[in-house]
């Protein structure tokens, strides 16, 4: 199974370009209003920095995630700038969850800016900081500062730190394979034989 997770890597490697753009594209949608509650972006960025590890392109991946999720953000804020209070009458509000909105909501207006930095790193509830952010009026320029930051720091985290994090893992898993179907195959044995001694015991008897 690890052999195979490899190789795939190092076939998708090949394609970098395409890796890009699957960074962008996925980092983008799953920034857009509700969708990233359904769809976290957080495993494909890992993934795509393991597929171009030890290339310079892994750098690049940094800019794309970035870039896609300050576009995302925007569609978000767009979004609930355009509809204001209606939105939380809509259906993907529904289906994410009332409660959600209202926490993202009262974050907005409890923290103002600080909470769209720290949202960025939360699965499921920044998908919604973005439009609460824009039906909450917030000044545009304070929202673009923050969400450039904050998709920086983000892009940051999950490229290049799942990368390390995920070769290391990787080079562990390769390391540990053989010792871990020892072990296995060792307790195996054990109870195969403690199941003979057992049936063997019980017809002396």
């Amino acid at each position: 199974m690890l052999d195979q997770f490899t190789q795939f890597l190092d076939a998708a490697a090949g394609y970098g370009a395409a890796v890009l753009a699957f960074v962008f594209v996925v980092a983008a949608v799953e920034a857009v209003f509700g969708l990233g509650a359904l769809v976290p972006a957080e495993t494909a960025l890992v993934l795509a920095a393991l597929v171009l590890a030890g290339s310079p392109l892994l750098f690049a991946a940094v800019p794309a995630a970035a870039a896609g999720a300050f576009i995302g953000d925007h569609l978000g804020f767009a979004l609930g700038r355009r509809l204001g209070p209606r939105i939380a009458r809509t259906r993907a509000v529904r289906r994410i969850g009332v409660r959600r909105w209202e926490e993202a909501t009262g974050f907005v207006e409890r923290r103002g800016v600080g909470v769209i930095v720290v949202a960025r790193l939360l699965p499921g509830v920044r998908t919604l900081v973005a439009a609460a952010a824009g039906a909450s009026r917030m000044r545009y320029r304070r929202f673009a500062a923050a969400t450039g930051t904050a998709a920086l720091v983000w892009s940051l985290l999950w490229v290049l730190g799942g990368a390390a994090l995920g070769t290391a893992f990787l080079e562990f898993a390769d390391r540990a394979a053989l010792p871990a179907l020892a072990a296995v195959a060792a307790v195996a044995a054990v109870l195969v034989a403690l199941r003979l001694r057992r049936r063997a015991d019980g017809s002396a008897r």
